[in-house]
């Protein structure tokens, strides 16, 4: 849904790592999904997706809004102070993952949980996991 700043007002929930690729090619949108409110101050210019993920990822977050926006689209004043929450998403196992980013080395990047005992850090590359978009709000 979109609004007069051509920006997005509202985003579907997504619930299977499946139905991301779809959505984020072609916008198809799965059937019955809901649409959640993008919160205030908050923008989604090219695709957005709320994520519902089938285990938990968050000790306190259920929902996830994933834009694929470039980074400056949704900069605060405190953005240096805060770890930058990414999604990426594995074709091979059909799996999203959401995680803070490392870098390991020259070429090595790795993609760490925010739960700790949730899963080993993946290397990114080995991983094959592909870029989804950063996390701008979760409830």
């Amino acid at each position: 849904m979109r609004n007069r700043e051509r920006t997005y007002s509202g985003c579907p929930v997504l619930t299977l790592a499946t139905q991301i690729a779809p959505y984020l090619d072609h916008g198809a949108v799965p059937c019955n999904a809901e649409f959640l409110e993008v919160p205030p101050g908050k923008v989604v210019r090219k695709r957005g997706f709320w994520l519902n993920p089938a285990y938990r990822m968050h000790h306190t977050a259920m929902l996830f809004l994933i834009s694929t926006d470039v980074y400056a689209m949704n900069v605060d004043d405190f953005y240096e102070r805060r770890d930058q929450i990414h999604c990426y998403l594995s074709h091979k196992a059909g799996t999203a993952y959401i995680g803070r980013v490392e870098h390991a080395g020259e070429s090595q990047q790795l993609l760490h949980p925010l739960l700790p005992d949730l899963h080993e850090p993946l290397d990114i590359q080995r991983n094959e996991l592909a870029y989804v978009g950063r996390v701008i709000s979760a409830i």
